[in-house]
Formats: structure tokens, sequence, C-alpha cells
């Protein structure tokens, strides 16, 4: 009887050290997944941040296409009134003029 108690409680004892290697390995896994983890938190924060940016510079990037399309309609309604308005067509031909007599005079 004594064979198989000591039999026993040396299996016992086994199973008790697997039990505790075993542990610790969970533990090691669950702290490197942990790390691993907050490395990828860590990326993806990085990454968020990069977009946010890119997403500044695109809003003020179309409010100043919004702006240069508003000075650019601007000049162009101009440009129409001189063309239309016979003040308009006054000024151009004075204009053409002033410039034709200055190219003979440096002729």
């Amino acid at each position: 009887m004594d064979e198989r108690n000591e039999y026993w409680k040396t299996m016992y004892e086994e199973l008790e050290l697997q039990m505790k290697d075993m542990m610790s390995m969970t533990l090691e896994l669950i702290e490197s997944n942990g790390m691993e983890k907050q490395k990828t938190i860590d990326k993806i924060t990085k990454e968020n941040n990069r977009l946010r940016e890119e997403v500044e510079k695109s809003k003020m990037a179309q409010k100043e296409n919004s702006k240069l399309n508003k000075e650019i309609r601007r000049l162009k309604l101009l440009e129409h009134k001189f063309n239309v308005t016979y003040a308009g067509k006054f000024t151009l031909k004075y204009l053409a003029l002033k410039s034709s007599i200055k190219e003979q005079i440096k002729k």
C-alpha cells in the first residue's frame, strides 16, 4: 500500500509541476499578447492622427479653392463687362491704340 501511495504522490507532484509550468507559459503569452496589442494600438493611433492632419489640410485646400474660384468668377465678370459695354469697348480700343503708338515710337 505504501508503494501505491508513493506512486500517486509522485504522479500528483509531477502534475502540479506541469500545471505550474503551463500557468507560467500562459501568463507569458498573455503578457506578450498585451504588448503586441499596445504596439498595434500605438500604430493605429499614429495612423489616425496622420489621417486627421490630412483631412484638415484637405479642408483648408477646399476653402482656398473656393476663394480662388470666386476670384476667377469675379474677374470673368469684369472681362465680360469690358467686352460688352460701350465704355469697356472704348477702353479696350484706347489701350490697343496706346500700345500700338508706343511700339511705333520705339521703332
